[in-house]
């Protein structure tokens, strides 16, 4: 049995906000009823119909008609379809000819069942197109018929169309078409499924055939009438109300640690309940992450995801993407950071308290965090390794050197070693500031002693210590 699947009946059929709207379906072939079938279906809908009985190698013609918001038949809408003989596809032609003229006669092979068409010679306007197949042994199909319209691009802004809804003519209505496209105004329709009629007319008043289209309007009510109830597992009389478009915030401070539900219930301006749903989130046992800043710059990781948004003080940044040619670092800064995220903190020194958060962004990051002391090499797998440090009144990374040791909660930076061609140094440059490629320390005052960490120190230490800006070697 041959089966044609894949017939998408009704365009735009969509579900309303209350379920999916069954409605009646029929079709039948040619013009023979003895080949009608009927159905139900629901929103948009694809059907599987039976063309065992149909004869190949010439055109058909299927006939399709759904019932409107009214429950009553709705105009009956064609399309032509060929069903073509495997064994004599090659051989295939066609003839054609346009308006009844008999001068227009073309004759013409088929490729895979299509035939081209040549439309040089005909003016703007309205036209039909008869034509007819044959088979290898010269069997020839039926004729049929089309009618289609050729536009003239120059009266593109001066064409209008005219359509109507349901057989209806006191729906009537006239507007100018925009590139081709009718705007319909369908707010008086009930919900349900409707059919559209419509001809377009040029600036000449040369008129198309009546087109017709079946559509769905659905159910879908305003959202700035909706509102919608949440609450926290079994704790419904502690439910909190808020418009739909209103942004939420649930407050789950005084939460204790561990697996919750959120339900959400949605209510259309009479209070009804139209929606409803449940999601699951996790407390973490601690709400807070204490951190330690002892430079203007540092890096810096965590087990936990961490919330930096309203944090004053400091601020946390990735690093997103590297300039070959430069040798900077493109600095991105963000407000929140999954566990484990490689950051560079950079800021006022001084201890802060962040809260803690399960966060889902995720970044293409060039640090690396170290949840444990790590030992690096200066080259390995393919990457390159900085370590931050702070030379010449300057923080950058520079190349680390085999066997270095990046601490516990810190991170380092890997480069693609095909990009940075061995460089020493790389500077940084922050998105929030795109013009800044020099240290984040702003300037330093007079007599601040930092060591090549950057870490600010109350007195000279032995070896190399960063004073104004200049090493200085302390014995």
């Amino acid at each position: 049995m041959h089966r044609f699947i894949g017939f998408i009946v009704l365009l735009a059929l969509i579900s309303s906000a209350r379920g999916q709207t069954d409605y009646s379906y029929r079709y039948w072939y040619d013009s023979d009823l003895s080949t009608l079938q009927e159905g139900t279906a629901s929103g948009e809908t694809t059907i599987e119909i039976d063309i065992g009985m149909l004869e190949k190698g010439t055109v058909h013609i299927i006939h399709l008609q759904g019932k409107d918001a009214r429950d009553t038949w709705g105009c009956v809408r064609t399309q032509y379809f060929f069903i073509k003989e495997e064994s004599s596809t090659e051989s295939m032609t066609a003839r054609y000819w346009y308006d009844n003229d008999d001068t227009t006669v073309t004759t013409t092979s088929t490729v895979h069942g299509f035939i081209e068409l040549d439309i040089a010679g005909l003016d703007a306007g309205m036209h039909a197109l008869h034509y007819q197949t044959f088979s290898s042994e010269g069997k020839a199909s039926p004729t049929r018929t089309q009618y289609f319209f050729i536009k003239n691009e120059s009266d593109t802004q001066s064409a209008t169309a005219r359509y109507w809804f349901d057989n209806n003519e006191k729906t009537k209505k006239t507007t100018p078409t925009v590139n081709g496209t009718i705007d319909l105004d369908a707010e008086e329709l009930a919900v349900g499924l409707h059919t559209v009629h419509y001809q377009t007319f040029n600036a000449k008043g040369e008129v198309s055939p009546v087109l017709t289209q079946y559509f769905y309007k659905k159910d879908e009510p305003q959202l700035s009438s909706l509102t919608c109830r949440l609450w926290i597992d079994d704790e419904e009389d502690k439910a909190m109300a808020f418009g739909l478009l209103d942004d939420i915030v649930i407050e789950a401070v005084e939460l204790a640690a561990g697996t919750h539900d959120l339900h959400v219930v949605v209510l259309n301006a009479n209070g009804e309940q139209i929606a409803e749903g449940m999601t699951t989130f996790e407390v973490d046992a601690q709400r807070t992450v204490t951190i330690t800043l002892k430079a203007p710059v540092a890096t810096f990781s965590c087990e936990k995801g961490l919330d930096f948004f309203g944090v004053t003080g400091f601020r946390a940044y990735t690093a997103t993407g590297f300039h070959r040619y430069t040798g900077d670092v493109l600095m991105c800064h963000v407000e929140e950071a999954p566990a484990g995220e490689g950051l560079l903190l950079v800021g006022e020194p001084g201890t802060y308290e962040v809260l803690v958060r399960k966060s889902y962004n995720y970044y293409s990051n060039l640090l690396v965090g170290t949840p444990e002391a790590t030992v690096i090499a200066q080259t390995a797998d393919g990457y390159d390794n900085y370590m931050l440090s702070f030379r010449d009144g300057e923080a950058g990374f520079f190349l680390a050197e085999d066997g270095s040791t990046v601490s516990a909660g810190k991170a380092y930076l890997r480069i693609p070693s095909n990009e940075v061609a061995g460089a020493r140094r790389l500077r940084m440059v922050f998105d929030d500031n795109p013009d800044a490629i020099d240290s984040p320390f702003g300037e330093m005052e007079e007599g601040t002693i930092y060591n090549l960490s950057g870490q600010r120190l109350m007195r000279p230490q032995k070896g190399i210590n960063i004073k104004n800006g200049k090493k200085v070697l302390v014995k």
